[in-house]
């Protein structure tokens, strides 16, 4: 199996109606109408999604949405909005946020199966809906750089020797000639957290789905081949060190009594890199990748993006990755 860096995909469509103001200029009975107009097409879909208005989410459904991505603070402000999620919550579609409609579909095994996820429910909901498009520009979007396809496509990455051996500017570089976004993940000490980056498109005008989707992959099959080499050469040339780092980082997740989401991400990060060069065996790579990307049950104290209740958070990780406990998923 071809190797690879990347820990999550996502898919994102926007979509406008047409007849209607931009979201942000609709009066309550006309955001309830697009409500209601998309929750009756989708209410019957084989994904099982379930409206929630905003108002009406509770605190721990809201925290759960924020750590995976899937909303922010200006859709959870905006009283008029709602969502349709399914159980896991990776196939959402937002109402009333920066567009009418924004269809989003998180993975993590490959783009071109979320973006038929996602494709499938566009093309039903256009199938009732009157899109607003423009014959020579495409789909219209409230942001402009939207425009055209409204097609977003992100690969989150995980490369630790890339990092380690400064060689990321050379993607930089890479990526601003070809239209690609590459930039790292950012926790609220505007720190890289955990070697973490993504990858995405930057234009949607003048360009295919399939260049877009394209694109993204080829980038970021060049990183995981780069990655991959790189820590062969670690190997080589700081082994003791990786090493000593790698089981350092095992010690603190499950002997921590205080905790930054910073120091956390760190931590996983390199046991992730432990487990996937061999050094490490007892420890459950699925619990690392979950914890890395929002996918456990949502606990406030490991959000990589709260740098409050340190020993929460510590007490949490150490249960986490206690003996009896590290090779649970």
């Amino acid at each position: 199996m071809e190797q690879s860096v990347v820990i999550k995909s996502k898919v994102d469509i926007s979509r406008n109606l047409n007849g209607y103001s931009f979201p942000h200029k609709l009066s309550s009975r006309e955001a309830d109408i697009i409500i209601q107009k998309v929750n009756n097409i989708l209410s019957s879909s084989k994904y099982d999604l379930i409206l929630n208005k905003t108002r009406e989410l509770s605190q721990i459904e809201i925290d759960s949405l924020l750590e995976r991505e899937l909303v922010d603070g200006d859709f959870l402000a905006n009283e008029n909005s709602a969502i349709l999620v399914n159980y896991d919550k990776t196939i959402c579609v937002l109402i009333n946020g920066l567009d009418h409609i924004k269809i989003q579909v998180v993975g993590y095994n490959g783009i071109k199966g979320l973006y038929e996820i996602a494709n499938e429910i566009d093309d039903e909901l256009e199938s009732h809906l009157e899109y607003a498009f423009d014959k020579d520009l495409g789909y219209l979007t409230t942001c402009p750089v939207n425009v055209g396809t409204g097609l977003k496509v992100t690969n989150t990455v995980h490369i630790p020797a890339i990092q380690i051996l400064k060689q990321i500017d050379d993607y930089y570089k890479i990526a601003h000639k070809i239209g690609i976004n590459f930039k790292g993940v950012y926790g609220k000490t505007k720190s890289i957290l955990g070697s973490l980056y993504q990858v995405s498109n930057s234009i949607t005008l003048g360009r295919s789905e399939e260049n877009i989707i394209q694109s993204v992959e080829s980038i970021s099959k060049d990183l995981s081949k780069r990655e991959y080499e790189g820590r062969e050469v670690l190997k080589n040339v700081r082994k003791i060190d990786l090493e000593d780092d790698v089981f350092r980082s095992l010690a603190i997740l499950s002997s921590a009594r205080v905790i930054t989401n910073t120091e956390l991400m760190r931590c996983l990060s390199s046991v992730k890199l432990g487990i996937e060069m061999g050094y490490i065996e007892n420890v459950s790579l699925e619990k690392i990748e979950k914890l890395m990307t929002g996918r456990q049950p949502y606990l406030k104290v490991i959000s990589a993006y709260d740098e409050e209740e340190k020993v929460k958070r510590a007490s949490y990780i150490r249960r986490e990755f206690s003996l009896a406990n590290r090779n649970n998923k």
